[in-house]
């Protein structure tokens, strides 16, 4: 499938006058390979000379020949400046230290790049999907663990734990850094673990990355019956996890994110204040991708069918806080569920 993103965007090189584009992200190579790139390497797109060269170091051929299809082909490095030479279109990330080796005239591509990545083709639903199945089965582990353990756990050692079976399950590497948080740290959207001991309520934010394409998975545990703040808990994850369900039931092809950001929100009442981020966003070769789902974007953006996003609604208030998360590949009448751990129901 990758044979059409490469015809696209050589479409919209020669329409908009480029004679040289050149890719330096990790995760844009990434998304036209549809495999793990070289830890450093660039792709140009020659458009005069209609060719595509993945550009590697001499101790990395070896490794990265099997790049090679008949598109795109796969050469050392000799002379980065004659690679940049005649360049006039890169992405707004490209380092500042090699605009001396390109056009002046450049133009930027990233625009183009992240509206096509938005929408996924078969393989990388696939890949996606088996990268869902790794963090369902390690939040699961994760969730048996905490509940049935009698010895204190930390949450190192449960991010630790998290981490191994995504590995032995076949993941390359998480798809950004496990979040395994509990008691008030559940406050904090992004709390990163610590050496203290779970207690009372824990929430785990994980994914994984299969050839380079992410999962995202959120699940909060509510620990301890006996805790004073045990019905507070119950209460605010059960409007989460209701605004969840109510954005399900609007999530197809054609809805506006505006409006189902709106929905989940109405959902939560009183609550909607606590809810400080927004309700999803794409995902693919990067964990974070367009779209956001998000009443604050200046320009609303209406659901295509294939793109891959999440629905993540939460509550965070002053000593706690519940989020919960699925991935979701967006369909014309609907959705296909691909992240599917059991959500715990108090």
């Amino acid at each position: 499938m990758a044979i059409h993103k490469i015809k696209e965007f050589m479409i919209y090189l020669i329409r908009n006058d480029i004679k040289k584009a050149i890719i330096l992200k990790k995760e844009n190579i990434n998304y036209f390979l549809e495999k793990c790139p070289p830890t450093y390497s660039y792709l140009i797109f020659d458009v005069e000379r209609d060719k595509i060269i993945l550009k590697v170091p001499e101790m990395e051929y070896q490794s990265a020949i099997f790049h090679s299809t008949k598109y795109i082909s796969v050469e050392v490095i000799d002379k980065l400046e004659e690679d940049f030479r005649y360049c006039n279109a890169v992405e707004d990330s490209f380092p500042v230290k090699y605009l001396k080796y390109i056009d002046k005239d450049y133009k930027i591509i990233s625009d183009k790049l992240n509206e096509m990545k938005s929408i996924k083709n078969p393989d990388e639903i696939e890949l996606i999907k088996k990268a869902a199945k790794i963090s369902d089965k390690a939040i699961e582990f994760a969730t048996d663990y905490i509940l049935n353990s009698k010895e204190p756990i930390t949450e190192n050692q449960l991010a630790g734990e998290i981490e191994y079976i995504m590995k032995k399950e076949g993941s390359a590497k998480p798809s950004f850094d496990t979040i395994a948080i509990s008691d008030k740290k559940t406050a904090q959207p992004h709390g990163a673990p610590s050496n203290n001991e779970i207690k009372n309520i824990l929430l785990m934010d994980i994914g994984a990355t299969v050839e380079g394409y992410c999962s995202d998975i959120t699940r909060t545990v509510i620990l301890n019956q006996e805790y004073k703040k045990y019905e507070k808990y119950v209460k605010i994850y059960n409007i989460v996890n209701n605004a969840k369900k109510e954005a399900e039931n609007n999530l197809k092809a054609g809805v506006s994110v505006k409006e189902l950001d709106k929905i989940a929100r109405k959902e939560m009442g009183e609550y909607n204040k606590y809810f400080t981020h927004s309700l999803g966003h794409g995902v693919g070769t990067e964990i974070h991708e367009r779209p956001a789902l998000s009443q604050k974007l200046k320009e609303d953006i209406i659901l295509k069918e294939n793109m891959v996003i999440t629905i993540e609604p939460a509550i965070y208030l002053d000593n706690f806080g519940v989020r919960i998360e699925d991935l979701y590949v967006v369909k014309k009448n609907g959705f296909k569920k691909l992240s599917n751990a059991r959500i715990l129901e108090y």
